[in-house]
C-alpha cells in the first residue's frame, strides 16, 4: 500500500472517528495522556489552514492556467494533506473541549465550524473536478470557514475584546453623585465589565463562569464558588488576581490588561463587607476603605483631560518604578501618569523629588498615609499638570496648604484625616481650578462649614455625618486567626473596624442573637472543633451581616500513610500527606490542597509506630453539586495492630444534598468506643449514580477530601 492511499484510508477513519466522538461526547472520560494530545490543538490548527489555502490557491491558478496542469498531483497531495491534518486538529479539539475549560456559544461555532472545515476539505479532496461551479462555491465556503473558526478561536482563547483593543477608547468614566451610586453597580461592576467580561460572557464562558449578573457571580463556575462573602482570603477570585503574573492561573491572563491596585482594593473590600450587590456607598462608614474610593472614582468626569503634553521616557518611568513606588498611565496610549505610594517608612521628601523628572505627565499623585510634611508641598506645587492630589491621613498640618494654589490644574484635593482647619482651606478660595475638597474627620467644626459653604466654586465633601437620624449597616466582624485546624487549644480573636461596636457569636455555626448569644471579649480558647458565627452591632447601626469560619481540632499525626487506590489524576494534590497537613482547602478545585475520587474508591491506610487511642475519625469534604461533587455514598472506619488485623469500627451513611443545595465543606465524623490501635484503615466510596434532579443524572459523583481529622 502507497503512502497516499495509507493517508486517504487515515483520512475516512479519522472522519469516522470524529463521528463516534460526536456520538459518545457526554459520557467521553479522557485518560491524561489522551488530555496531552488536547491541548496540542492550539499548535496543531496551523497545519490545515496553510495547507489548505496553499492548495486551493493552486487549484484555482490551475484552472485558469492549463500549463500549471502538471502540478496536479502536487495539489492533490496538499489537498490530502490539508484534510487529514483538519481532522487530526478536529479530534484534538473535541478532545480539549471536554475539559470543561471553555463552555457557551462561542465554544459551539468554533467546534462546528471547524468540523465543517473537515467535512468540506474531505469532500473537495474527492469530487472538486466533478464540476467547476461546485468547486468555486466550496472554495468559497472554505474561505469563508477557515476565517470564521479563527475568529471564534481567537475570542475564545483572547476575548472578545482582543481583536479591536488598541483602538477602543477607554470606558467612560462614572459621574453618579455619589449619593445615588450603589457600590456593586458603580464601583464592582464597571471592574469586572472592563476586566474580566470578555473572558466569561455567555458566548464564551471561560470555565463554566459567567460574570455578567449577581446571579452568575453567586453561582461560581467549575473550579467553584467565586467569592466567600465576608473573607477576601478564602475567596477564588482574589487568590487567582493575586497569583504571580508567570502563573497559568492567574487572572486576568497576562496578555490581558491588568487590574490597576485601586480595583483590586474595591473588589477585596467588596468582598469583606459581604459583597452586597444592593448597597448604597452613602451606608459605609466615613472611614471605611471602599467609601475613600468611592469618592475618588465617582469624582466627575474632567472637561479638558485631551492632554498637550508628549509621553514620558518609558526607561524613566521604569526606573523609578520600585516596591513602594508604582507609576502608570491613566488609560492606554495615554501620556497622563498616576503615581501612588504604599510603604510609609520608604517614604521621603527624597522619593517625592525624584518625581520631578515626570512633573509634565503626572495628573494624580496619591500619597495616602505617607508621612508628607507641609514642607513637600513646595516640592508638589512643581507638578504642573497635576489634577488630582490626595493627602489623606498624611502628617500636614494645613499651614502651607496655599502653596497648591500654584497649580493652574488642581481640580481635586482630598485632606481627610489630617489637621487642616477651616482657616487653612480658606485661602484655597483664589484657586480657579480647584473643582472640590475631601475634608472630612478634620477639625472643621459645623460652624466652619458654613464659612466654606460659601465659596461657591469649591465643593467641600464632609463624608458621612452621624447626627442621629440615619442608621448605617455596620461591616461584619474580622476574624484573625489563619490556621483553619489546631492541635490541642486555640485562641479565638475577632475584631471590628468601629470602635464600641459589639460582636456576638456561636460556636456551633447557629444564628447569632442580638440579645442572647454571648458577647466576645478580647480573646476565647477552645479546645475542640467549632463553627464560629459572628455579628456585629451598635446602637444607632443596623447589625452586620454574618460572618462564618470553621476552625478543626485533630489530636494525632500518622507516622505515615498511603493510599491503597490512587486519586484521580487531575487532582492527586501531595498524595497521601495531604490528609493530614492541617492545611485546608477552599473552593478552587485545582488548588493543590483536594484529593478527587471518582472511578475508585478513597482508601487510605494509617500507620503509627506507637499505640493511640482512637476514638472519632473525620473526613473534611467538600460538596459542589454543580461540579459533580457530593459526599461519599459510604463510609468505613477500619483499625487494628497492623494491616492484615483490622476490625470494622464504624460504618456511616452521609446524608445527600437536595437539589437547591449549594457548595458547602461537610464534616463526616465517625465515632466508636475508644480503641487502641497502630493502624488506621479510611474507606468513602462515591455516589454511584448521580439522582435525577442532576444534570449528569446516572453519572458517578467525585468525592473530594483535603484533610483527615483524628479524636
Amino acid at each position: 500500500m502507497n503512502i497516499k492511499r495509507l493517508a486517504e484510508n487515515l483520512l475516512i477513519a479519522a472522519n469516522v472517528f470524529i463521528l463516534f466522538i460526536l456520538l459518545f461526547y457526554p459520557a467521553l472520560h479522557l485518560p491524561a495522556w489522551v488530555q496531552v494530545t488536547g491541548r496540542m490543538h492550539p499548535l496543531l490548527l496551523h497545519f490545515p489552514i496553510v495547507l489548505l489555502l496553499l492548495a486551493l490557491v493552486l487549484d484555482v491558478m490551475m484552472l485558469r492556467n492549463a500549463a500549471l496542469r502538471g502540478y496536479q498531483p502536487l495539489i492533490s497531495n496538499l489537498w490530502l494533506a490539508g484534510a487529514l491534518t483538519a481532522a487530526i486538529t478536529a479530534i484534538s479539539g473535541l478532545f480539549l473541549s471536554v475539559e470543561d475549560v471553555y463552555s457557551g456559544s462561542m465554544l459551539s461555532w468554533h467546534k462546528w465550524t471547524g468540523l465543517g472545515i473537515v467535512w468540506l476539505s474531505s469532500l473537495l479532496y474527492m469530487l472538486r473536478y466533478y464540476k467547476q461551479p461546485i468547486f468555486m462555491a466550496g472554495s468559497v465556503l472554505m474561505l469563508a470557514g477557515l476565517a470564521m473558526a479563527g475568529h471564534f478561536g481567537a475570542n475564545l482563547t483572547h476575548g472578545t475584546d482582543f481583536l479591536l483593543a488598541p483602538v477602543t477608547p477607554p470606558p467612560q468614566k462614572i459621574t453618579v453623585p455619589i449619593e445615588q451610586a450603589l457600590v456593586y453597580d458603580h464601583l464592582v461592576k464597571p471592574i469586572l465589565e472592563q476586566k474580566c467580561a470578555s473572558c466569561h460572557n455567555a458566548s464564551k464562558a471561560k470555565g463554566q463562569l459567567l460574570m455578567e449578573t449577581p446571579a452568575q457571580l453567586l453561582k461560581g463556575g467549575k473550579s467553584g464558588l467565586l467569592f466567600i462573602a465576608g473573607n477576601p482570603a478564602a475567596s477564588l477570585m482574589l487568590q487567582r488576581i493575586h497569583l504571580p503574573l508567570e502563573e497559568k492561573k492567574h487572572m486576568p491572563p497576562k496578555n490581558k490588561t491588568q487590574l490597576e491596585p485601586d480595583e483590586i482594593a474595591i473588589l477585596q473590600h467588596w468582598i469583606r463587607s459581604g459583597a452586597d450587590f444592593k448597597r448604597k456607598v452613602t451606608e459605609l462608614p466615613a472611614e471605611d476603605s471602599l467609601y475613600l474610593l468611592a469618592l475618588q472614582k465617582l469624582a466627575p468626569a474632567e472637561a479638558d483631560d485631551a492632554y498637550a503634553f508628549a509621553a514620558a521616557d518609558e526607561n524613566v518611568i521604569k526606573k523609578l518604578n520600585n516596591n513602594y513606588r508604582v507609576i502608570y498611565p491613566v488609560a492606554r496610549h495615554s501620556p497622563a501618569l498616576v503615581v501612588n505610594f504604599y510603604n510609609k517608612t520608604q517614604y521621603s521628601s527624597k522619593a517625592l523629588e525624584e518625581l520631578l523628572a515626570l512633573k509634565t505627565q503626572i495628573v494624580e499623585l496619591h500619597l495616602q498615609k505617607m508621612p508628607v510634611q507641609d514642607a513637600d508641598l513646595s516640592i508638589i506645587k512643581q507638578f504642573e499638570n497635576l489634577r488630582r492630589l490626595n493627602l489623606d491621613f498624611t502628617a500636614i498640618t494645613g499651614a502651607a496648604l496655599k502653596e497648591l494654589n500654584a497649580l493652574p490644574r488642581l481640580r481635586s484635593l482630598a485632606v481627610s484625616g489630617t489637621r487642616v482647619t477651616a482657616a487653612h482651606l480658606q485661602p484655597l478660595a483664589a484657586s480657579k481650578s480647584l473643582k472640590e475638597i475631601y475634608c472630612w474627620n478634620t477639625g472643621i467644626t459645623g460652624q466652619d462649614w458654613q464659612q466654606l459653604a460659601a465659596i461657591k466654586h469649591i465643593r467641600f465633601e464632609k463624608g458621612y455625618v452621624d447626627d442621629g437620624s440615619d442608621s448605617l449597616r455596620l461591616n461584619p466582624p474580622i476574624i484573625e486567626n489563619e490556621e483553619m485546624i489546631f492541635n490541642h487549644r486555640m485562641g479565638l480573636v475577632l475584631r471590628h473596624p468601629i470602635r464600641g461596636t459589639e460582636i456576638r457569636y456561636t460556636l456551633d455555626g447557629s444564628e447569632v442573637d442580638s440579645l442572647h448569644s454571648p458577647i466576645f471579649k478580647d480573646s476565647l480558647q477552645i479546645d475542640s472543633s467549632f463553627t464560629i458565627k459572628a455579628r456585629a452591632y451598635k446602637p444607632g447601626w443596623y447589625g452586620s451581616e454574618p460572618v462564618k469560619m470553621r476552625f478543626m481540632k485533630t489530636t494525632y499525626l500518622p507516622d505515615s500513610a498511603v493510599l491503597l487506590q490512587p486519586a484521580n489524576e487531575r487532582y492527586v494534590a501531595q498524595g497521601a500527606k495531604s490528609l493530614s497537613d492541617r492545611q485546608t482547602g477552599n473552593f478552587e478545585l485545582a488548588s493543590g490542597k483536594w484529593l478527587g475520587f471518582r472511578y475508585n474508591n478513597m482508601e487510605l491506610l494509617m500507620l503509627f509506630k506507637q499505640p493511640v487511642k482512637m476514638k472519632a475519625v473525620t473526613l473534611n469534604t467538600m460538596r459542589n453539586t454543580r461540579s459533580y461533587i457530593f459526599p461519599p455514598q459510604l463510609v468505613e472506619i477500619w483499625g487494628g495492630p497492623q494491616p492484615d488485623k483490622l476490625q470494622l469500627l464504624k460504618k456511616v451513611i452521609p446524608a445527600q444534598p437536595g437539589k437547591k443545595d449549594g457548595g458547602a465543606f461537610i464534616d463526616i465524623t465517625c465515632r466508636f468506643p475508644e480503641q487502641e490501635i497502630n493502624c488506621l484503615k479510611i474507606v468513602a466510596v462515591p455516589v454511584p449514580k448521580l439522582p435525577q434532579w442532576h444534570e449528569g443524572k446516572g453519572k458517578k459523583a467525585w468525592v473530594f477530601v483535603d484533610e483527615i481529622l483524628l479524636n
